[in-house]
């Protein structure tokens, strides 16, 4: 039995970022082939890891605004990603129930609260619709469940309840805020002028 490791610093032509590379084979883990002739080859396999690991999810383009509004939320959501890239879909379950709990107190509900109080909450502050109020109904029960039953979501299902948190995020946080900043500029809706008075008929003449 043989092997090697081939060590590589490489540079990303996109984003330049410099990363490290480790190349490991070794002559027990081969991959059978036939060749031209139909007799069976080997060929070793090889094994590729890099340092750091590049992330699988796309943060949003909105994400580093997150800092502005509170860094807490920010650093929850960071640690949320790198969960989510390392598929520990138990953890990011349990981190996007914390952020939601973090973000309804940015928004100025009692932290005090219970989950279901502060979603209704939020619906009856104008900050979500009943629809979206169950959707982050189920992103509160998926993180109970993970932190207390030890449930795990599979891969589509956490991807759609990172989708939920991030709808939620831009909207109440980017967007919606953007927009109200909007308000100052728009000129007012300018004052209907008073209708004309008639002056009343003159009587009629009398013969």
């Amino acid at each position: 039995m043989n092997g090697g490791v081939d060590h590589s610093l490489l540079e990303c032509l996109g984003c330049e970022t410099v990363f490290y590379q480790t190349e490991s084979w070794n002559s027990e883990e081969v991959d059978p082939y036939y060749d031209t002739m139909g007799e069976t080859q080997y060929e070793v396999s090889k094994e590729f890891s890099t340092y750091p690991k590049p992330e699988t999810k796309t943060k949003p383009v909105w994400f580093d605004a997150m800092q502005k509004k509170d860094p807490q939320l920010h650093n929850i959501l960071n640690q949320m990603y790198v969960a989510l890239d390392n598929n520990a879909h138990i953890l990011t379950a349990i981190v996007l129930r914390t952020a939601l709990d973090r973000a309804t107190e940015c928004l100025g509900i009692d932290p005090a609260k219970t989950f279901d109080e502060k979603l209704n909450e939020l619906r009856d502050g104008g900050w979500i619709g009943q629809t979206e109020r169950d959707i982050l109904g189920v992103v509160t029960d998926a993180g109970n469940a993970a932190a207390h039953r030890g449930w795990e979501p599979d891969s589509q299902e956490i991807t759609q309840l990172v989708s939920s948190m991030e709808v939620f995020l831009h909207r109440a946080f980017i967007v919606g805020q953007a927009a109200l900043g909007i308000k100052g500029s728009i000129p007012a809706k300018p004052k209907r002028l008073p209708a004309p008075i008639t002056p009343p008929a003159a009587p009629p003449a009398t013969l």
